[in-house]
């Protein structure tokens, strides 16, 4: 463990990484209210007060590991919506990316739960953005006559993500349903349902 801590202070780049790999996987593990800076030192092989150097705060850290667990998803997504007008492909596309994003991260819907459960309201602020820009382009699909007016452009991102989210949040309780199909057909109805209820009306 010295070797470790010693090697990390020599390379402030490692420490910092060093660092944040162990707070995300205590994080996912515990949650943030249940995970200590001592705890966090012991996992990482570094003091304390390195974390306090690097970070701050714990509170800091919480955020800065959020911000690396999700900074990818976003920024793809990002340039994606504001490189197109809105579509009806494009609301599907982003569907798509994002049940795929949390497929393939369970670490990452783990850290989502927490910030949940815990009635974290900073995570609000990392995808406001990406939200904001998502009901624009539904709101010009909406004006284009491609998607249903009656319904609020930012009610139809969040229904996508919180139907996603809660896909794999609460997979292991539903999994073993009657007739409970994959991943990937319950995409495929989720898509044609959603996506139908949202056709223009006459």
């Amino acid at each position: 463990m010295k070797d470790a801590a010693h090697t990390a202070t020599r390379d402030p780049d490692l420490t910092r990484a060093r660092i944040l790999e162990a707070a995300f996987e205590l994080f996912v593990e515990s949650g943030y209210a249940d995970v200590s800076m001592r705890q966090i030192a012991a996992r990482s092989g570094v003091t304390k007060s390195l974390i306090h150097h690097h970070f701050g705060t714990k509170e800091a850290l919480w955020e800065a590991v959020k911000h690396q667990a999700l900074e990818g998803y976003f920024q793809a997504q990002l340039e994606t919506l504001e490189s197109d007008q809105g579509t009806p492909a494009l609301l599907s596309d982003a569907i798509v990316s994002y049940f795929h994003f949390l497929k393939d991260n369970p670490e990452v819907v783990r850290l989502v739960a927490w910030t949940h459960l815990e009635g974290d309201a900073s995570c609000g602020e990392l995808d406001r953005r990406l939200v904001e820009i998502g009901a624009e382009r539904i709101r010009q699909a909406q004006q284009a006559g491609q998607l249903r007016a009656d319904v609020n452009p930012t009610h139809v991102v969040t229904i996508f993500v919180n139907v996603c989210t809660q896909w794999f949040e609460a997979k292991t309780h539903h999994q073993d349903w009657p007739g409970m199909g994959s991943d990937e057909e319950f995409l495929d109805d989720f898509i044609k349902t959603f996506m139908e209820g949202l056709q223009p009306r006459n």
